[in-house]
């Protein structure tokens, strides 16, 4: 790659980067003008609410008061706890509420107009667990206390009462094991650094407006980061599937060049996606796809770094830095599943690659009609220490939320102090079988997530809200699949013998070669009209299989109006496919007679990028359904 190419990309990416961060910005702002200008609709008395106490933000005694006892940010909050000597309404008496702060009302207006807007529905949850850590537990020892304490003739009704509020807890308790620890613990600790790096006149008033704030401030960070990993997992992608393409001639800056527009139009795409109310607000979705898409980043250039090195039959000196790409890959993608379970679908990319490594193996002995005990002995142990090895990486991507369920256990069913309370019901379910799991349960119980469980009249609408991305993700899926068949099954021929019958066995033939194709061995493939079609090459699979996965989740299983925030944030080949739309539509001549209907299909995803932004910063942020 020459110099003149790697200063084009940083380039790029630094205004990719600046984009993200003026997409965010523009969003935010007008979010909170709908806040401002909109009555709120009524969201029901169940719906947590977070209170960011900048109207009001002095304590019952008048004064002001930054840090709650019992907040994070109260020094004496562990004792106090302990001791059963906390009220919530009363000011913790660190330093931050004792020392007198000069405040500025423009900012102070401007953080109660931009900070309002980012807190509803799920995003209360998850800055209620930021600015309270304790409140994932059931155990109330002042509940216990003022159990025992009861007035003697009053005993029945007191006690009835106090049951009751440990119900209410638990309930809460156990909806917020549905919510990963991982970014309530980042929004966290990046507000103490900013309270202890930024002078208190430039924060929010309240510790619960700064952790808002913080907040605000990962997200855009993150968003930024995970358009730029975008961009780069493009550039990789397309070229490690042009590695496998024949070269009529030697000159590549052209297609270098393509590679660059083809992932800035993707790492555009992503910065107006439909769900981009969901990565503005305190919501995980910005952090989530910010590890997820620099996983896959670096899966992808380390590939590609292996396949060119193979294609120059090179010694592995870039070979040997696929494995630390890897494990960077592995770590980032565990530890997006510590910030959204949805992160254990990337352990399918393990095993997909895995099941491809063998299946290439398998097809290059057929190709060299190697059928000998020793080869086939030797192909066997191959095939089986690359699947051991997989799997164990696969393990490692899901093992967070398998650590976060029986963490969820043993606090809720044997840290519990059960003198005064009995356990959950679920914990003796949980004790005799070993496939229970807590977040399916909680899921199950407080969202009525299943399968086929949303399928019911009222939630036509939102199967209406979430078709767009549906039909887009199976459309994509569909249109892989079928490049895949004509890719593999076409091969040597021309006019009517290449309609080959889909017959079970040539299914299974295709699913063989394809999933051949799809591992970091180079393998010959015909040549490509235009560089967008790389994004539709062998190696792409286990992006267009997860994102298959995930529109099947979206369709079946969850609740459905989440599909656009889930795929979005998700996965890379929902971008790839409409990058494919809109750069075919750009290339076809006006004289084509399929340039009316390419073009009104650019407009027409154009127009659902941008009224989705529009309509989910009206209705999210005035506490009405959302996707």
């Amino acid at each position: 790659m020459s110099q003149t190419t790697q200063r084009r990309q940083h380039g790029q990416r630094l205004r990719i980067f600046l984009l993200a961060v003026i997409s965010r910005v523009i969003l935010l702002l007008g979010m909170a003008l709908s806040c401002a200008t909109i009555p709120d609709f009524h969201s029901g008395d169940d719906v947590l609410q977070f209170n960011l106490r900048l109207e009001n933000p002095n304590n019952a005694a008048g004064s002001t008061c930054f840090c709650l006892q019992g907040h994070a940010c109260d020094k004496g909050a562990t004792a106090r706890r302990h001791s059963s000597v906390m009220n919530g309404n009363l000011c913790a008496g660190d330093d931050n509420n004792t020392k007198q702060h000069i405040r500025y009302d423009w900012l102070d207006q401007l953080y109660s107009f931009v900070l309002p807007p980012i807190t509803k529905w799920d995003a209360a949850r998850m800055l209620t667990l930021s600015v309270d850590p304790w409140a994932r537990y059931a155990s109330l020892p002042f509940i216990e206390q003022a159990t025992f304490n009861d007035v003697e003739d009053d005993a029945t009704t007191c006690n009835a009462t106090t049951a009751d509020e440990f119900n209410k807890v638990l309930n809460r308790s156990e909806q917020a094991h549905a919510f990963l620890p991982l970014f309530p613990l980042i929004i966290r600790c990046t507000a103490d650094f900013l309270i202890n790096s930024i002078p208190h006149s430039f924060l929010p008033s309240t510790y619960e407006a700064t952790i808002a704030f913080t907040a605000v401030i990962v997200n855009i960070l993150a968003f930024a980061i995970a358009a730029v990993s975008l961009y780069d997992l493009t550039i990789f992608m397309s070229m490690r599937n042009d590695l496998a393409t024949p070269k009529e001639d030697e000159t590549s800056n052209n297609k270098t060049i393509n590679y660059c527009d083809i992932s800035k139009t993707t790492a555009e795409l992503f910065c107006v996606n439909p769900a981009g109310v969901f990565f503005t607000s305190a919501y995980s979705e910005s952090v989530f796809a910010m590890l997820t898409f620099g996983g896959h980043a670096l899966a992808a250039r380390g590939l590609y770094y292996n396949a060119s090195s193979k294609m120059r039959n090179s010694s592995s000196d870039r070979s040997r830095l696929v494995s630390y790409f890897w494990v960077l890959s592995t770590l980032l993608w565990a530890l997006a599943s510590y910030v959204r379970s949805n992160g254990t679908f990337s352990s399918i990319w393990w095993m997909l690659i895995g099941i491809g490594q063998c299946c290439s193996y398998i097809y290059t002995a057929i190709s060299a009609k190697r059928d000998d005990k020793v080869c086939i002995r030797a192909m066997t142990v191959k095939c089986a220490t690359i699947l051991c090895c997989h799997g164990i990486l696969a393990l490692a991507v899901a093992a967070p939320v398998f650590y976060h369920d029986k963490r969820g256990y043993r606090f809720h069913c044997m840290e519990t102090n059960s003198s005064v309370f009995n356990k959950p019901e679920w914990c003796t379910q949980a004790e005799d079988s070993t496939k229970f799991s807590l977040y399916a349960h909680v899921q199950r119980k407080h969202w009525n997530v299943g399968l086929l469980r949303y399928y019911e009249l009222k939630q036509i609408p939102n199967f209406i809200l979430a078709m767009p991305v549906l039909l887009l993700s199976f459309g994509a899926a569909a249109w892989w699949i079928i490049t895949s068949w004509n890719r593999h099954m076409n091969i040597g021929c021309d006019g009517a013998d290449c309609k080959n019958s889909i017959t079970l066995k040539n299914v299974f033939w295709w699913a063989f070669q394809a999933l051949s194709s799809s591992s970091d061995s180079v393998n010959n493939i015909p040549s490509v009209s235009n560089s967008s079609q790389l994004l539709l090459g062998p190696s792409c699979l286990p992006y267009y299989a997860i994102l298959a996965g995930f529109a099947l989740v979206g369709t079946f299983v969850a609740h459905v109006q989440i599909s656009t925030r889930l795929i979005c944030s998700s996965c890379p080949a929902l971008y790839w496919f409409v990058t494919i739309l809109i750069t075919s539509a750009q290339k076809n001549g006006k004289d084509n007679e399929n340039h009316a209907r390419s073009t009104r299909t650019t407009h027409l995803i154009w127009f659902y990028f941008l009224l989705y932004n529009i309509l989910g910063s009206i209705m999210h942020v005035n506490w009405l359904p959302w996707t």
